[in-house]
């Protein structure tokens, strides 16, 4: 039987923690989509046409360039490209494939995939959103030339493709990869007018064309964008919006003032950043039910972390539990014992990273010193109030050690990925927000494996590799949990992350908004949202 699901409607599950279990019961399962007609709002009101929405972004993106992908999280440079380009594929808050551009995308074996793509599709520009179009994007992304984040992953499958038709095509890996539907959902699933793209010199002369339910009307870079409604857009009467508007502000203080005081529909972040204001007339929160990991990156090519007795004195130095109250001025956080947390089918007790010891971790600072390297390390993040903090209690506490010094550097969050991965500028680099995994693929491999698109610190293991392959190429589940545990092994004993809390993201949004759909690490999909005629939230 080939891997496929049937077409469905429902309403998603409100509470988080229901979802995570669902997230959990859920076998990983080979792979797979189909179609998919969700009505998956937070309220019982049928949608209304009409209104427009201001979501507020933190930075800006530099390029309409659909092969420039990144984190698929909520309030990120992928929301705006998503709504001009929409996703061929993506993956729901249950860990499912569905079909978005694409009607569906299946597989015999794992092996070999077949997309076939829904009809009578056309880009803005009236040209046909074809196999040739789609071909025609991945062979760019494959392409080093384009720079593309993703351009390992595309080019090792993009020379096998085969147009079957204009509406289908095939694509054989080396291997069998029951996540190659999860990757492509968030490493290469926008598809721009090959005419448009073929007529750009430079990347900043690319324009926005695409096919989603979005179609470009005006951009002040850095400060805010303005969408119009795509009266052409395939799934009618979608998308109900007639405007959809995104906001850069930088400072997450300002984010939530100016959805307070109505000036925005709604930005991402978390409880404890919104405080009483979640409590204001007019405002609720939303969960958005995929869990995420608090991680820093440890530099493993250069500085203090490449010898893994730095990494295990600094997981023993500071106490992450109070690294995390210190954080987000809230208690009660539970830190990770390893990278999947309790409620992944892959959570296991035998592999723990080390726990505070202020002892071991000063003796680990005097052996190191005694061999000429004391611990002296860079800490890196960007310029927000949170990671401000954070930043200074590191400083704080590893103050305390003898042989010790740790300087901090702030820097712009536009410039955070050049000065970590371009550059390796650092020796800890601290990224705001949460890793989420929704389904271990393709976020793993992404930070684990050699190759990994997220790997800012070069992290490096031949074995870890294997078994993150092993674990994507097999169709029984019990061998992919064994893939896994020894994954976490791995984990405990290299340290190549530094993990230091958990948490689901939150949306803190007027109380008149509907039509939430989080997809893939919680990016909404844009062609549900409506405005309500009255509130439509609850209060959590």
């Amino acid at each position: 039987m080939p891997f496929t699901s049937k077409r469905r409607s429902g309403t998603f599950l409100t509470s988080g923690r229901a979802l995570m279990m669902a997230l959990a019961l859920a076998a990983a399962g080979p792979v797979v989509s189909g179609a998919i007609a969700t009505k998956a709002v937070a309220d019982d009101q049928q949608p209304i046409a009409g209104g427009e929405m201001t979501i507020i972004n933190g930075s800006d993106i530099t390029s309409w360039d659909p092969a420039l992908t990144n984190g698929t999280y909520p309030g990120g440079p992928m929301d705006v490209r998503d709504a001009i380009y929409g996703v061929l594929v993506y993956i729901d808050v249950n860990g499912k494939i569905q079909g978005g551009m694409a009607e569906s995308l299946t597989s015999e074996d794992a092996q070999t995939w077949t997309l076939k793509l829904r009809p009578g599709i056309t880009f803005s520009d009236g040209e046909a959103y074809d196999a040739e179009a789609v071909k025609y994007n991945w062979d760019r992304m494959a392409d080093p030339e384009t720079m593309a984040p993703t351009q390992a992953f595309v080019s090792s499958w993009d020379k096998s493709i085969k147009i079957i038709d204009p509406l289908t095509l095939t694509i054989t890996l080396d291997q069998p990869n029951r996540n190659f539907g999860s990757q492509l959902a968030q490493q290469a699933p926008f598809i721009g007018s090959p005419k448009e793209l073929a007529a750009a010199k430079q990347k900043s002369d690319i324009k926005p064309v695409g096919a989603g339910p979005f179609i470009f009307d005006s951009w002040d870079q850095g400060v805010s964008m303005t969408l119009k409604r795509n009266p052409n857009y395939w799934d009618q009467p979608r998308p109900y919006l007639d405007t959809l508007n995104f906001k850069i502000i930088p400072e997450t203080n300002s984010r939530i003032a100016t959805v307070v005081q109505g000036g925005a529909t709604m930005m991402a972040g978390y409880p404890y950043q919104f405080g009483s204001n979640a409590e204001a007339p007019g405002v609720a929160t939303h969960e958005i039910p995929i869990p995420g990991l608090y991680r820093a990156f440890f530099n493993q090519t250069s500085g203090p972390f490449t010898d893994v007795r730095a990494r295990k004195a600094f997981y023993e130095a500071i106490d992450r539990s109070r690294l995390m109250q210190a954080y987000t001025q809230t208690g009660g956080y539970v830190t990770p014992n390893n990278y999947f947390t309790q409620v992944s089918p892959y959570y296991q007790t035998e592999y723990n990273l080390p726990e505070y010891n202020p002892e071991d971790a000063q003796k680990i600072f005097n052996e190191l010193a005694d061999e000429g390297k004391p611990f002296e390390m860079k800490l890196v993040t960007y310029s927000n109030s949170d990671l401000k903090r954070l930043a200074s209690y590191v400083q704080q506490v590893m103050s305390a050690y003898k042989n010790v010094k740790v300087d901090v550097d702030i820097v712009d969050q536009a410039m955070l990925t050049t000065t970590c991965k371009d550059q390796l500028n650092f020796d800890l680099c601290v990224d705001g927000g949460v890793l989420v995994a929704n389904g271990a693929e393709p976020t793993i491999s992404g930070h684990l494996a050699s190759d990994g698109i997220y790997n800012w610190g070069q992290y490096s293991n031949p074995k870890m590799d294997e078994e993150l392959k092993a674990a994507s190429a097999t169709m029984d589940d019990a061998e992919v949990k064994a893939d896994y545990l020894d994954v976490q092994k791995m984990v405990a004993e290299d340290l190549p992350l530094y993990i230091f809390g958990s948490e689901t993201r939150f949306l803190l949004l007027r109380d008149n908004t509907g039509g939430i759909v989080p997809s893939d690490g919680g990016m909404l999909q844009k062609q549900y949202l409506y405005v309500c005629d009255d509130a439509c939230q609850a209060k959590k």
